[in-house]
């Protein structure tokens, strides 16, 4: 089973001994050797120290020993335990490692490394099979130990672990935000289903929304489709536009198996904001070219300006040849003039040969002036030579004085070089 330690770390603090763990930790350590006078032993201290932050974990063993067999009365002796046994687990050397926490906890009952050795001799734990440790960890008031022993659990005993963490995710409970965000990670990342039941009520009931989200987050990393379904409904039942934006955010990591979700919220009753983003994440659903099919089957009752566009834009955005066809079809064929202006925006900003090729086609076959200037402008925006021929040859034979000084105009603005030649030929002619 894989634990995100990454996860856990931010949350542990010093607790998982890792990462920003670890450097906190260095950080109290360089602050001790920085207090010390120069002496022997804090310069024996300093080159130990000095082999952990360079990742020498046999050598910074082999330094730390010396010092505490050189210097058994130095206060520095909880510290240098505490780093022994931090080297001898980053070799494998768990017994070891073990044997120096115990030593540590025994001898120096009053330190302040006495928190981290016991969080650190917690997550070995599972290494030994030394269960006895982790239940003592489970039972303890300090949420550092106890959320690494819960870790451990994780890891040892996953049945008895779940049931700890749901109890601390209980609707009503006195687990601090640290134990409940740590309890939130460790479900998700035990990937079993088990976990779903308990993430899907903490994201439908629990009063601090952080913590909803992160629930929501959390059923969005496990991979299992049995997760979609109460994604979708806490989208749609949601009175909370932050909550179901993040439960569909959450929805659309599944990429195709949510495919059949994100369209009934794109084409539910859900505010348009939540819609929109549906539609969105549909057209970032690669390798399946019948969505433009449910896109089109949408855009040809949707009322709503606002989904309209957003329903064009994924068609745009879409990155596969039947998109621009039927973008090239609602531009020849909807009844609704927005729509067809609309559709020539996006074939225009589709910039390929297929795309400048239609809008060609359709200023030929178009009968509304309006819409003509329209694809006018689209074929100015792009760098294709056949949209500039185009162009020319408009300002030289429409029948429209109004387009062709339009086409006149938009020669003039284009950076190609053979703009600028074609309206030097025609000032020669006139």
């Amino acid at each position: 089973m894989k634990i995100a330690l990454l996860t856990l770390q931010v949350l542990l603090i010093a607790a998982l001994h890792g990462g920003a763990a670890a450097g906190q930790s260095l950080d109290k350590l360089n602050r001790f050797v920085q207090a010390q006078s120069p002496s022997a032993a804090a310069t024996a201290f300093r080159e130990a120290r000095d082999l952990i932050k360079d990742g020498a974990w046999e050598k910074a063993e082999a330094r730390f020993n010396r010092f505490i067999a050189e210097f058994p009365q130095d206060r520095e002796v909880a510290a240098a335990l505490y780093w022994l046994a931090f080297s001898l687990k980053q070799q494998g050397k768990f017994p070891a490692a073990d044997a120096a926490l115990t030593r540590l906890i025994a001898q120096y009952p009053t330190s302040t490394w006495l928190t981290d050795a016991r969080a650190l001799r917690v997550e070995m734990a599972p290494r030994l099979k030394n269960s006895q440790v982790i239940e003592q960890g489970v039972t303890e008031t300090n949420d550092e130990i106890k959320l690494a022993a819960l870790q451990s659990l994780f890891e040892a005993s996953p049945e008895r672990a779940r049931a700890i963490a749901t109890d601390i995710l209980k609707a009503g409970g006195s687990s601090s935000r640290l134990m409940k965000e740590g309890a939130l990670a460790l479900l998700a990342d035990s990937e079993s289903k088990e976990a779903i039941p308990v993430l899907v009520q903490v994201a439908r009931t629990d009063t601090d929304p952080r913590l909803r989200r992160k629930a929501i987050d959390a059923l969005g990393d496990i991979e299992d489709d049995s997760v979609l379904e109460p994604l979708k409904t806490l989208v749609l039942q949601s009175t909370d536009l932050s909550i179901a934006r993040a439960a569909l955010n959450a929805l659309a990591d599944h990429e195709g198996a949510a495919r059949k979700f994100l369209l009934e919220v794109a084409r539910s009753n859900a505010p348009v904001e939540v819609r929109a983003e549906a539609i969105d994440e549909l057209a970032d659903i690669e390798g399946d070219p019948s969505i433009v099919d449910d896109l089109l089957q949408m855009l040809a009752t949707e009322k709503d300006a606002r989904v309209q566009r957003e329903l064009i834009e994924a068609l745009e955005d879409f990155e596969h040849p039947r998109a621009s066809t039927a973008l090239t079809e609602l531009a020849r064929n909807s009844p609704n003039v927005e729509l067809r202006r609309r559709a020539i925006e996006a074939l225009a900003d589709r910039e390929d040969d297929a795309a400048v090729a239609s809008l060609i086609q359709l200023y030929d076959a178009e009968k509304d002036e309006r819409l003509k200037e329209v694809i006018l402008e689209a074929l100015g925006e792009s760098e294709q030579k056949s949209a500039l021929t185009k162009l020319s040859e408009v300002a030289l034979r429409d029948s429209s004085l109004r387009l062709r000084k339009k086409a006149l105009t938009l020669i003039g603005e284009s950076e190609d070089p053979d703009a600028i030649k074609f309206l030097e030929e025609m000032l020669k002619k006139n």
